[in-house]
């Protein structure tokens, strides 16, 4: 948003009236009775003053029954005429919610006319089935304006006044929730635009239900995303029916806004950036040759904006000069074609460091003495200038050996040390609490300042107490210094729900399980040699009824190594598998640590495999649920209590999980979540802003909250939030012994934060820390969207850009290859494993790919075949159409397919918590006509695909159990229910009725028949199929290392397929590995055939006569039958394998 431009003239709103709009209804003039609204229809009055009604058209889209391919065409004439009008009947679909409706003129001279810009939207199922509208007025009411004052309020209606300084509300639209009549399924479309226009600025009218009480309205642009000032706000419409707000004010006005509220709420706008000690940048339409630039600072918050400047406070003048450091440019390029500007030289650094604590404004002053320009200012760069630290912070116990006990020369000698990073604050103070549950504490310790760091030191009986920090602070959404009592972002322990701090020794024996001083990894060889099993904590054990029951759910049922689920794991460690993959276990918000509270739903067993009862059942208990992923961080420091059985113990528990893994045999990944935080502000859960406020998230060019990820993004690119980072994944390699981290949404991070991430870990060594860091596996989510795509304020770690870091990335290109579409395509779309062409489903003969089946699937081959090359950039091979193309070359719905320099940067995967789970894909995908067994082939090669190229394979828990959510997408707080794994064998968990409303409704009528139907339940003997078949596969996997290679040279002179070209056979990937001389094992030569068809398969290939090839150990001894069928001839180089089979041949000589 440009905004502010030529303010001088905003300046005039004082030299007239905001006039407030009568809150009177008139009535509309009396009419005869218009004819019955036939049904399937509803009735859109049109009135113009004109009169004139010739070639007005209504087009309808959306839930209509009307034709929408025919804009041009004005597919509904007008129906009739009455004393208001003329009026349009327009067809809807049976249970209409979002109807959306053009009045316009296609036989307009100079061409097409619309009423009014913006669309207008209806919702018949709360508003009913009639409406009015105005021409010129952006709104269709549910009952007559008045035709001789139509801008006047309408009972049931409430009107949101808007302000903009720049007067430009092109796409500014509200989106209404709550007390609303108005549809809220669809925030993107901008269902309210702006309806019209008056002194003050523009207005939006929204519909209200029956006796409202609160209306919640976001005032964004559908255009940009950005979010107008960024809060939701709320109107008591109980007591209001109009409010006002101003751009950048989250204040919600009960009566028109005065010219100073309005020019006080410009500096809620934070358009300057304040990088450094001497510099400044801002937009250049804002830095005008002849003005006169400063900054202004005060400590109270007394700035007030005038015609002629800022006054109140202290002032540092600006002049026009200098250019960005290097750094600057790598943290914020959004701002390189931004003025900088200079601070004087001899501004002293306590000067910089009052103004810092207080109010900050940026302004300009023309030569004629008015104000040209004012806003607000993001200072995140000049406190990473001034007061970057890079010590310890948080809980420091002094072990007399400690090497960086002492910061600065007046250090005491205590026991322990308090630090917090709160460079803003004015002051700061220590409540020390006996207990938790005390509301005052017994203490209160002043601290001292070194430089942004408050510290507080202390004896030993301040261990194991409980502490808040009183922060005093400057908070510019207030308006005002707040005392915040807040707990430590660097809690390493916490209370009940993280309301306190606790003073923990993590060194201390209360901590550590039995041999935790002596505890290693197991080891690891090369990062080619990793593969994940993904797990949620409470999934693990809550069914296990093999778990003590005081144990399930919990930390310590990894340590119950005679459970089913232990001896599961312990299984699949011996057959290969590395390391498991656990979900957040940091402290999160979503689920209460007060165990009294959960609702945990009961007696869901009785429903029908297709009931809506167990959904429902779930639902009502989210409101204090035992269930939640955990994406939702609030101290990233500290394990989450809701998985320990005791909370006040969870550094213990946790630590016991890690032994018990690691006995097993198992590597532990922690699953990371810094890209955003659960609250931001001065909300509940909001530690960081309520120590450093407005500096640990990111902020948009107008100061407003980034919320792409989800929620509050944080902002690595300051340098204490990498800190923040660092030190957070440091303390959990050193002091919990994790093996790995798995990102989320890596790509709202920088490769920067990336490379100084790797320097902190691979310094950590068995001598030093106790861990080898080198052996830290690092990958995450490298999808490039959102705030930080296409490196618009960075280098953002995406997939792409992380080439040749050795980090891994999920690989999203074999994924829809494997079970076809995407996430964001119909979810019976079908692919390679899941019958598409050979085997193709009612939906898919009936929504044919455009490029047609068999295209379809050979595109999807040559997806699946750079995934099983490692998703290399440059590896070259023959593609579908028979050109020799990298990976690199290879289209991947506009991206490059191949993007890796190494084979373990690619995470291939078909299954992960997000979205269906791979069965529950299987089974919305395949053939009506495939049975169970059939679908658990299906399931297999899925798996194989993933198992036996190189990269890094990883698996979601129960993939290899067939494991099912009931087909939920989207399972984060689905509970127990749906989200339960049985490792006995017995059930797949399907069946167990239509998974959560919320998420999954509109999927329904796809979901119900195959619930409904037993023959598509998985029985033991299935499961038992697909937990053998995995076993096998891991087993081959780890008997070569040709499908471990550690390098695209490696690859690209061992790796090659065979059935490739316009006249491969489909259905059908042949891959070749050959030693080629190499140290890879026994085997010389491997070929693989994945046979996704149902009928056997022949191939026959010249570079494949001669070789010994036969097949391999494991399969020969194989529990399934068909498998075992799989033959090779030598003499002809011909391999046959059965439908839907994987078969492995191998030769121990050349």
């Amino acid at each position: 948003m440009k905004i502010f431009i030529g303010i001088h003239r905003l300046l005039g709103i004082a030299k007239f009236s905001v006039l407030l709009l009568l809150l009177c209804v008139l009535a509309g003039p009396a009419h005869a009775a218009d004819p019955t609204i036939p049904s399937g229809k509803i009735r859109i009055h049109y009135h113009r003053p004109d009169g004139n009604y010739s070639g007005w058209t209504v087009y309808a889209f959306d839930n209509t029954t009307e034709d929408t391919g025919n804009y041009g065409g004005g597919p509904v004439q007008v129906t009739g005429t009455d004393s208001f009008g003329a009026y349009f009947d327009v067809g809807v679909t049976a249970g209409a919610q979002e109807v959306g409706i053009i009045i316009h003129n296609p036989t307009a001279p100079g061409g097409d006319q619309k009423d009014t810009p913006n669309n207008l939207f209806v919702d018949p199922s709360t508003e009913g089935f009639e409406y009015w509208g105005y021409s010129g007025i952006g709104k269709l009411y549910k009952s007559q304006p008045s035709l001789t004052n139509p801008t006047a309020l309408l009972p049931g209606y409430a009107r949101i006044h808007y302000f903009r300084p720049d007067g430009n509300y092109a796409n500014w639209t509200a989106y209404a929730f709550n007390d609303t009549a108005e549809y809220t399924g669809d925030f993107n479309s901008g269902l309210t635009g702006v309806t019209n226009f008056d002194s003050y600025g523009a207005y939006f009218d929204i519909s209200l239900i029956p006796n409202p009480k609160d209306l919640g309205f976001i005032i964004h642009n559908i255009s940009t995303g950005v979010k107008d000032p960024g809060p939701d706000m709320h109107l008591d419409v109980a007591t209001n029916t109009q409010a006002w707000v101003i751009s950048g004010n989250a204040t919600v006005f009960p009566t028109t806004p005065t010219p100073t509220q309005i020019l006080n709420s410009l500096l809620n706008v934070e358009q300057a950036y304040w990088l450094d000690r001497q510099r400044v940048a801002i937009q250049p339409q804002f830095a005008q040759s002849g003005d006169t630039f400063a900054i202004s600072s005060s400590l109270t918050g007394g700035l007030s904006v005038t015609p002629t400047g800022v006054t109140g406070g202290n002032s540092i003048p600006l002049t026009i000069s200098g250019a960005l450091t290097p750094d600057e440019l790598l943290r914020y390029p959004q701002l390189s074609g931004y003025t900088v500007l200079q601070l004087p030289e001899n501004t002293q650094v306590s000067v910089l460091q009052t103004a810092l604590k207080g109010q900050l404004a940026f302004s300009a002053v023309g030569s004629n003495g008015m104000l040209q320009y004012a806003t607000g200012m993001q200072f995140a760069g000049v406190l990473d200038d001034l007061y970057y630290y890079p010590g310890r912070l948080g809980v420091v116990f002094h072990h007399w050996d400690d090497k960086d006990w002492r910061d600065w020369p007046d250090d005491e000698d205590c026991a322990v040390k308090l630090k917090v990073w709160a460079p803003t604050a004015q002051s700061v103070s220590l409540q020390i609490f006996d207990r938790e549950s005390d509301t005052a504490p017994s203490s209160v310790v002043p601290m001292h300042n070194h430089n942004g760091v408050w510290v507080a030191c202390g004896d030993s009986s301040w261990k194991d107490k409980y502490y808040l920090y009183s922060v005093n602070v400057w908070v510019s959404a207030d308006g005002a210094v707040d005392t915040n009592v807040t707990s430590d972002p660097y809690s390493i322990d916490i209370g009940l729900n993280g309301t306190k701090s606790r003073v923990t020794d993590l060194a201390s024996s209360e901590t550590k399980p039995a041999g935790w001083d002596e505890e290693t990894s197991p080891a690891l060889r090369s990062f080619s040699d990793v593969s994940v099993y993904e797990l949620h904590i409470r999934d693990f054990s809550v069914n296990d009824l093999t778990v003590p029951s005081a144990h399930r759910g919990f930390y310590e049922a990894f340590e119950d190594q005679d459970s089913d689920g232990m001896k599961h794991l312990r299984s699949l460690a011996s057959s290969g598998l590395k390391a498991v993959h656990i979900l957040p276990s940091f402290h999160f918000a979503s689920v209460n640590e007060d165990k009294s509270q959960w609702i945990i739903p009961s007696g869901l067993a009785a429903y029908p495999p297709d009931g809506e009862q167990q959904q429902a059942a779930v639902a009502a208990s989210q409101t204090s649920p035992a269930y939640n992923w955990g994406y939702d961080p609030v101290h990233y420091m500290t394990p989450e209590g809701s998985y320990a059985i005791n909370p006040d113990d969870r550094v213990r528990e946790y630590r016991g999980m890690v032994h018990g893994l690691h006995k097993a045999g198992l590597r532990v990944v922690q699953d990371v979540v810094f890209n955003h935080t659960n609250a931001s502000g001065e909300g509940p859960n909001s530690n960081l802003d309520e120590v450093v406020p407005n500096y640990y998230h990111r902020l948009d060019a107008n100061g407003n909250l980034e919320t792409g990820s989800c929620c509050p993004d944080t902002a690595s690119e300051h340098r204490m939030m990498e800190k923040l980072i660092i030190d957070t994944l440091v303390l959990n390699a050193r002091d919990y012994k994790i093996d790995g981290f798995r990102f989320d949404i890596l790509s709202f991070m920088f490769t920067y934060n990336i490379k100084n991430i790797q320097k902190a870990l691979y310094s950590l060594t068995p001598e030093k820390d106790g861990v080898d860091g080198s052996k830290i596996y690092l990958y995450g989510e490298g999808f490039n969207f959102g705030d930080t795509a296409n490196n618009q304020i960075g280098p953002n770690a995406s997939q792409i850009n992380l080439y040749g870091f050795g980090v891994g990335t999920f690989n999203d290109r074999i994924r829809d290859g494997i079970h076809g579409g995407s996430p964001f395509t119909d979810e019976r779309v079908q692919g390679f494993a899941t019958g598409l062409f050979t085997d193709p489903s009612d939906y898919t003969n009936a929504n044919p790919p455009s490029n047609g089946q068999q295209n379809q699937l050979l595109q999807y081959s040559d997806w699946i075949d750079v995934g099983l090359a490692g998703n290399l950039r440059d590896y070259s091979f023959i593609d579908s159409a028979g050109t020799t193309v990298t990976g690199a070359q290879v289209n991947y719905n506009g991206q490059p397919t191949g993007y890796t320099k190494s084979p373990f940067e690619a995470v291939n995967y078909a299954s992960v918590h997000d979205n269906q789970d791979l069965f529950d894909q299987v089974q919305l995908k395949s053939s009506f006509k495939d049975s169970i067994a059939t679908r658990a082939r299906r399931q297999v090669m899925g798996m194989s695909l993933v198992s036996l190229g190189e990269g890094v394979p990883f698996f979601q828990a129960g993939d290899d159990l067939l494991r099912s959510k009931d087909m939920d997408q989207n399972s984060y707080n689905s509970g127990d229910w749906f989200n339960k794994i049985d490792w006995s064998g017995k059930t797949a968990n399907w069946g167990i009725g239509l998974p959560i409303a919320s998420q999954n409704q509109p999927q329904w009528p796809i979901m119900m028949p195959l619930l409904s139907d037993p023959a598509y339940t998985p029985l033991p003997a299935n499961i038992a199929y697909t937990e053998t078949a995995f076993d096998e596969l891991l087993n081959i996997r780890y008997s070569s290392e040709l499908f471990r290679m550690a390098t695209f040279e490696e690859v690209q002179r061992n790796l090659t397929f065979l059935n490739t070209g316009p006249n491969q056979t489909p259905g059908l990937i042949v891959m070749k590995l050959d030693a080629n001389g190499g140290n890879y094992g026994i085997y010389k030569h491997i070929v693989v055939v994945f046979n996704a068809t149902n009928e056997s398969a022949t191939f026959t290939n010249s570079r494949l006569e001669g070789l010994p090839l036969h097949l391999h150990p494991v399969q020969r001894k194989s529990s399934d039958p068909v498998t075992r069928q799989s033959t090779f001839n030598s003499k002809e180089g011909t391999a046959t394998v059965p439908g839907l089979t994987t078969a492995v041949f191998v030769a121990e000589t050349e």
